[in-house]
């Protein structure tokens, strides 16, 4: 999880920088294993060194879910997911450098990344959760209806934002509107390319209210779900946190080091939203079959089961 984290931040790093190219060739960097020392070139063979090790994490957790979390299917699938994915990220990774940057491949490589995030968060949240003793769950109740779509919607949002951050950067449009909240004085400033920057920061507007609203529902079931409470206040706190970097990095004049902590802490909400998510839907089932096995964690039950 903190290392698909820290490989966002380093794709970031990568792109704020213009070092895209600085490996021309892939998987090998101007064809040799070890690269030449020039700045562009060592920040994105950081990266793809980065991103071997994430894959090497990524399998890791599988292995260990296979083997040891059989029981809680939601770890073993969301595992085997995150494995596919970074597989994919790998080969995006490669497409992105061949085609030269084109402004599309890098868009669906973040996504992917994002999804890569969001099955090791899942993965962890359910194994926790398997290893938890019966009795330290008793308390927690179902989420309502109504939140797990308020959850789910605020998912599909901060993930809409994190790719059309994405588009704007590929577009052009990235540095367009120096001024904030407004855009060269106006609400709907003139020119597609203000228009489109202008756009970003109207959707982004939309959803973080969703988000805010969404924690506040979360809190406010405290007395039922503390866990959920407690999660709502990091996304709250988070989010809150992005509007002041979003705003600090247009009045920077769109430096590169508030550029990449931009896509960095849009990540954190995005993991802050996902662990919402799975700790509201963590299935029941298999707590009641430990309970009906009078087990208390997941070791004794695969022990009563061999």
């Amino acid at each position: 999880m903190l290392a698909a984290f820290a490989q966002i931040t380093l794709g970031g790093i990568v792109r704020v920088t213009g070092s895209g190219l600085g490996c021309p060739d892939w998987p090998l960097c101007h064809g040799r294993i070890i690269p030449p020392f020039e700045f562009a070139t060592l920040i994105e063979y950081t990266h793809r060194l980065s991103a071997s090790a994430l894959s090497l994490f990524v399998l890791a957790t599988a292995v260990t879910a296979l083997l040891y979390y059989r029981s809680s299917r939601w770890a073993v699938r969301s595992s085997i997911l995150g494995l596919v994915f970074v597989i994919v990220a790998a080969g995006l990774g490669g497409a992105t450098v061949l085609t030269e940057l084109m402004w599309w491949v890098r868009l669906v490589h973040l996504g992917v990344a994002e999804i890569v995030v969001a099955a090791m968060i899942v993965t962890a949240v359910f194994a926790w959760r398997a290893r938890r003793p019966v009795a330290d769950s008793k308390g927690d109740q179902r989420t309502s209806p109504g939140f797990d779509r308020l959850v789910t919607a605020s998912l599909i949002g901060v993930f809409i934002i994190i790719i059309s951050g994405s588009y704007i950067v590929g577009y052009g449009a990235g540095s367009s509107c120096a001024s904030w909240p407004l855009c060269r004085g106006s609400l709907f400033p003139e020119g597609a390319p203000f228009a489109v920057h202008m756009g970003h920061r109207y959707v982004a507007g939309i959803i973080g209210l969703l988000v805010l609203y969404t924690s506040y529902v979360g809190w406010r079931g405290r007395a039922s779900r503390p866990d959920i409470a407690r999660s709502a206040v990091i996304l709250a706190i988070v989010f809150l946190v992005q509007v002041f970097v979003g705003a600090l990095t247009v009045w920077a004049g769109f430096s590169p080091e508030m550029k990449a902590a931009h896509l960095s802490v849009a990540t954190l909400v995005w993991m802050a939203l996902v662990y919402m998510a799975a700790t509201a839907y963590v299935p029941r089932g298999f707590e009641a079959r430990q309970a009906e096995l009078g087990v208390t964690n997941i070791s004794q039950l695969e022990g009563l089961r061999q």
